[in-house]
């Protein structure tokens, strides 16, 4: 009712619906609420019509607002001011849709989600004619539709998805009015050529369509066709296109356009007049289009959010001819200012357009630049919205400078060469070139992933907002930014890397700033140079690999955070040693580290510990040292024991395991003979799977057994044990203490494998069962 009256200004109208005789009849239909039935009345004709509409659907039906309305529009409810303004009929249905939910005539779930229609019995008696799939009509025979398309010619809007039907007759032409075509979740092979005689075609959804791979040749005749709806999937696949994409002037959603300049219709001016096409265009095998790039418009397609200008991944692409070629061709595809994502791939070009240095797009939010091999600087311009940067296999590219106009300014001040500013320059601290760079360049730069750049020598100075980083395979990158909001950190395989730029002095702040305060997770791999860890950080999760000159870990006052920590492949254990304190601590990973006989005292003394994990340490004889944890400091809270290729590991501790120990993964352990104690399984009264594989000297299972809560049991590679826990003749020793067992995988002795480089995480459904997260990523 306040949608009704917000609109009437005048007094008396508010008095003469107040005295309406619709609230006298309420009781004559108790299902229909007088406010609503008055809100009706006084709807216009054309919302009427599209509101009856909605009768077809079943009580309580969620709508989604823009199908909804390619429906009203289908079926000539909409009254577009323009024929030739495309956008006009949907922009007007609408607005058609939100009066009628301001009057409350549909419900919103929540604000992001579909809608439920309240009044489907007051529009009922107001049907319009339509077909749509219902629990009857799903088992649809070629007959059955031979009979449909004959008969119902004046249909249009037709609804044949989740249906069992796997093609269409070509006597589908026959509906000539039809304008909205639905096939979607069929297991349709093809479409039919006369398909493309359906001229006022506005809307074709094929959308969950596994065997559909191609479109039918003649798809540019429908040139009334605008929706095009296809699966993420589809487009990937698909390897050409039916020629003459350009003449679909009102398509708005094309993912994919594969040019080429031998065929007819697959050229890039193609997309000319396609000026309404939105969200995400990817154009492909941009070589072929080298001599009219511009001819595509780009610049005039506004409704674009995503570009993705690839070039093919070929080696006999002269490197010499492509380099100008391709620098000329990326300038004449400049975007409109709009877009919100960008990715380049395979480009040749030295270096980036005009029209990115200059900041002509403003509204980026994603750049992603992947194997422009040829490309030496990196200058992206202003860009305040950019929050996510993917740079990856730019072989030559060496330098990412601050800004354009500071390195001219630079080289300026280089060429006076004044003593006086030379020894300045010396004087001044690295620091002090920052103070300014917060308002300049990226400040919104959320996160920036830069991988295989073996001669990018630096990063720019400063990052304000960054959150998440990651550098893989950078073999110049000396230092990193300075980056105070930064909360993940990856850095793999980056041997010159040495210096973290952790706290950085601005003149015009009193306390200098620190780099990793935020720092959250951190993951180091194969950074040789990299002599000590930040000293200001808590992190969550820390897992270091390869680093040969790391010695220490956060002091215990910094650890109070760490709920994982992984440390692989350090030569002499130092770091095993160093293992902090922490009642937090989740999960730990040890793998690939000699000289450690046994875990050090700390690790008893974690008492929310639940993973384990302890791979490829080759002096490893027992997991504690020989005198067994105080009582109250065993690892009470461990679920999950894995302890594999550990060639002198000998027994299981006869303390020190909780009783909340449920998986239990021992492998590749050339010397164990025995498990621990009698009793050390049986007691282990949560233990819900055991794996033990290729321990040869292995001779039986402890004396008291497994106990009754194991459902899972694998033993492999272990031809002693398996002997004693074989069923056949009469049983092995072992038999009766695993025969109740609901899930029993014994191999045979002659039929395994040796599984001694299988990784632990094979087992992953045990961790996921157990409801563990398997950080370790070594």
């Amino acid at each position: 009712m306040a949608g009704l009256l917000r609109g009437k200004g005048d007094v008396q109208e508010w008095q003469r619906i107040l005295k309406n005789d619709i609230w006298d009849a309420e009781g004559d239909n108790p299902h229909i609420l007088p406010a609503l039935k008055l809100s009706f009345d006084h709807l216009s004709s054309h919302l009427k019509q599209c509101y009856a509409f909605c009768s077809i659907f079943p009580k309580a039906y969620i709508f989604d607002k823009k199908e909804l309305v390619k429906l009203w529009v289908a079926d000539g409810f909409v009254l577009s001011n323009s024929y030739h303004q495309l956008e006009s009929a949907e922009e007007t249905g609408s607005q058609y849709f939100d009066k009628l939910l301001v009057r409350s005539f549909f419900q919103p779930l929540n604000v992001e989600k579909p809608l439920i229609n309240i009044l489907h019995n007051m529009s009922k008696r107001r049907l319009h004619t339509l077909l749509v799939p219902n629990e009857y009509l799903k088992d649809l025979k070629k007959q059955t539709l031979l009979n449909m398309f004959n008969t119902m010619t004046y249909i249009r809007v037709l609804d044949l998805s989740s249906t069992t039907i796997l093609e269409l007759p070509q006597s589908i032409q026959k509906l000539k009015l039809l304008r909205h075509l639905d096939l979607s979740k069929t297991e349709i092979r093809r479409l039919p050529d006369s398909l493309c005689n359906l001229y006022n075609l506005q809307t074709l959804k094929l959308l969950g369509c596994p065997w559909l791979f191609e479109l039918p040749k003649d798809l540019s005749k429908l040139i009334n066709l605008q929706h095009l709806e296809l699966d993420d999937m589809f487009w990937h696949k698909i390897t050409i296109l039916p020629p003459g994409m350009g003449k679909l002037t009102r398509l708005q959603n094309l993912h994919v356009f594969h040019t080429s300049s031998d065929q007819e219709g697959y050229g890039i001016e193609e997309l000319k007049d396609m000026v309404h096409l939105t969200g995400t265009l990817r154009i492909t095998k941009l070589e072929n289009a080298a001599n009219n790039a511009r001819e595509a418009k780009l610049n005039q397609k506004e409704s674009i959010d995503k570009l993705v200008l690839e070039w093919s991944n070929i080696n006999n692409r002269s490197a010499a001819d492509a380099e100008a070629a391709e620098e000329t061709m990326l300038e004449e595809l400049q975007p409109h200012s709009n877009l919100e994502e960008l990715q380049i791939c395979n480009y040749r070009g030295t270096g980036l357009p005009v029209w990115m240095k200059d900041g002509l797009l403003q509204n980026l939010v994603t750049v992603s630049l992947k194997h422009c091999t040829n490309c030496r600087v990196l200058l992206l311009g202003r860009l305040p919205h950019l929050q996510q940067l993917y740079i990856k296999g730019m072989q030559e590219l060496e330098d990412w400078p601050e800004e354009e106009e500071e390195e001219e300014e630079e080289e300026e001040e280089e060429e006076e060469d004044e003593e006086e500013e030379e020894e300045e320059e010396e004087e001044e601290e690295e620091e002090e070139e920052l103070e300014d760079w917060p308002e300049e360049g990226l400040p919104s730069l959320d996160t920036l992933k830069i991988t295989n750049c073996p001669k990018l020598g630096k990063l720019p100075s400063f990052f304000p907002n960054l959150r998440s980083l990651k550098i893989k395979n950078c073999d110049s990158l000396k230092a990193l930014a300075v980056t105070p909001s930064l909360m993940v950190l990856i850095l793999v395989n980056n041997p010159a890397l040495e210096d973290w730029k952790e706290l950085v002095n601005f003149s015009n702040i009193d306390q200098p700033m620190c780099s990793y305060a935020k720092l959250l997770e951190l993951k180091i791999i194969c950074c040789p140079k990299l002599s000590a860890l930040p000293h200001i950080f808590g992190p969550q999760k820390l897992e270091i690999s390869g680093c040969e000159l790391l010695t220490a870990l956060p002091i215990p006052e910094l650890s109070v955070l760490l709920q994982h920590l992984a440390l692989d492949a350090c030569e002499d254990g130092t770091l095993v040693e160093a293992i902090p304190e922490s009642s937090s601590l989740y999960s730990l990973a040890i793998s690939n580290i000699s000289n450690i006989t046994s875990l050090p005292t700390v690790v008893p003394n974690f008492p929310d510990l639940q993973a384990l994990c302890i791979h490829d340490c080759k002096h490893l004889v027992s997991l504690f040292k020989e005198a067994a944890p105080p009582p109250g400091q065993y690892l009470t809270s461990l679920k999950l024991l894995s302890i594999q290729s550990c060639p002198e590991f000998v027994r299981l501790p006869a303390e020190g395991l909780g009783v909340k120990l449920e998986c239990l993964m021992i492998g590749c352990c050339p010397n164990l003979e025995f498990l621990g104690p009698v009793d050390v399984l049986k007691r282990l009264s949560s233990l819900k799977d055991l794996y033990i594989e290729d321990c040869p000297k292995l001779k039986c299972l402890p004396e008291e057994g497994v106990p009754p809560s194991l459902v899972h049991l694998v033993i492999q590679g272990c031809p002693l044990l398996m002997e004693q826990c074989r069923k056949e003749g009469g049983g092995g020793s072992d038999w009766t203490k695993i025969k109740d067992i609901p899930d029993l995988e014994i191999d045979s002795i002659n039929d395994h494998t040796p599984s001694s480089s299988a990784p632990w995480y094979r087992y992953f459904g045990c961790f996921t069962a157990l409801g563990l997260f398997a950080y370790w990523a070594f």
